[in-house]
Formats: C-alpha cells, structure tokens, sequence
C-alpha cells in the first residue's frame, strides 16, 4: 500500500487507498496524526481510488475530524463514491463531514 500525500492549497492532500481497512489504517493514521504534530491543521482526503472502508477506517476520519475541530482546522473529504459514499449516508457521517464526491 502507498499512501500519496502533498500540500495542496494550504492543506495536506492525502490520496486514500483502494482499500481503507484495518490492514491498511495504521500507517495513515500515524502520517496524518504526525502532521498535527508539527503543526499540520488543515487536510484534504481523496477517496477518487478507494473501494472500500470499514469501521477502523471511519474512526480514524472521526478522530481526524475531532482533531482538526479541537485546533482550528479544516477536514474536506472529497472523491467519495459508490459502496464508500452509501457507507458515509448509511452511517450518516455525511451530515459530519464536508463532502465533496467529485
């Protein structure tokens, strides 16, 4: 797994992979969570590949999200479609998160 990441606009772009899974989580975590440590508050997150997400996956956006809230910051979930999004309505983070599917 490869996880893309760049700074794009003022925020850290950060290109999910095809399967955001349990498997895959922890090093994505560990990036994003190191980027708030040297400051890093505003993040854009890129599901355009991903397939799949499961629980882990989402509450590691949910974590994500709440840190970026507790420091100012800004979380914008763009690219979300098929199984993913009905994932995101199912669950109702869709009323949470700033989604953008294209």
């Amino acid at each position: 797994m490869e996880i893309t990441m760049n700074t794009h606009i003022n925020a850290e772009h950060i290109v999910i992979p095809r399967n955001f899974s349990v498997e895959e989580v922890g090093k994505i975590r560990s990036e994003i969570y190191g980027m708030f440590e040297i400051g890093k508050i505003h993040f854009v997150i890129d599901f355009q590949h991903c397939e799949f997400i499961d629980s882990t996956g989402l509450g590691v956006l949910v974590g994500v999200y709440k840190r970026c809230m507790d420091n100012r910051g800004t979380l914008k979930i763009i690219g979300v479609h098929g199984n993913v999004q009905r994932v995101f309505q199912l669950t109702r983070l869709d009323k949470v998160f700033e989604i953008d599917a294209h």
